[in-house]
């Protein structure tokens, strides 16, 4: 009877240390500043002080907000379209009820407008962005202020990229839609939408 006790504990056991090998391992992130470890690793970022505020490359980015867009912490123009990366993908749509639009900046923060039938939404392909990138970062996005995973930028829209299909509407404002610009004005004592460029 003792054997047998025994030896029920010893496959409990072994079933419980399977089950712990077996479970998948979050991504580990040492210092606490919401980078996953493995990201900092790749663009050589220090694992012992919080990197997250820090702008190594001075593009007016910081590195949660390169890490949040998939671009290079390193480089200060990612894609090599001449314009830096803190002027590219300002952050993605998290809220749109038809009226109200929040957009959550990569760098940090939100903003919310109004968006009307004065407001003008763009394609990137349509203010002659080609939306090519050097380097896919895809598999080391996090989920974004959105909350995707994997690094889908969430294009969506018609035409994205293919001049003489439809251009983009107020439609295609949608959750996890990337924004590469957006242009607010007060209006009444509100916010309001005048343009919002989508990013391809």
């Amino acid at each position: 009877m003792r054997r047998m006790r025994t030896a029920t504990l010893v496959a409990v056991g072994m079933l419980v240390a399977a089950f712990a090998i077996a479970a998948p391992a979050s991504a580990k992130d040492r210092n606490h500043d919401n980078l996953p470890d493995r990201w900092e690793k790749r663009y050589d970022l220090s694992l012992k002080v919080k990197q997250g505020k820090r702008d190594q490359d001075k593009d007016g980015l910081n590195n949660r907000g390169e890490y949040a867009a998939g671009t290079n912490p390193r480089k200060d123009d990612t894609d090599g379209d001449g314009s830096e990366d803190g002027d590219e993908n300002a952050g993605v749509i998290s809220a749109f009820d038809g009226e109200t639009l929040t957009i959550d900046l990569y760098g940090g923060g939100s903003v919310t407008g109004t968006v009307d039938d004065s407001t003008e939404v763009k394609c990137g392909h349509e203010c002659g962005q080609d939306g090519s990138s050097e380097e896919s970062e895809g598999a080391e996005r996090s989920p974004g202020p959105g909350g995707t995973e994997g690094g889908e930028e969430g294009g969506g829209h018609p035409g994205s990229g293919h001049p003489g299909e439809d251009e983009c509407t107020v439609e295609d404002l949608a959750v996890d839609v990337v924004v590469r610009e957006a242009e607010l004005h007060l209006k009444n004592g509100s916010a309001v939408f005048d343009e919002i460029e989508l990013a391809d």
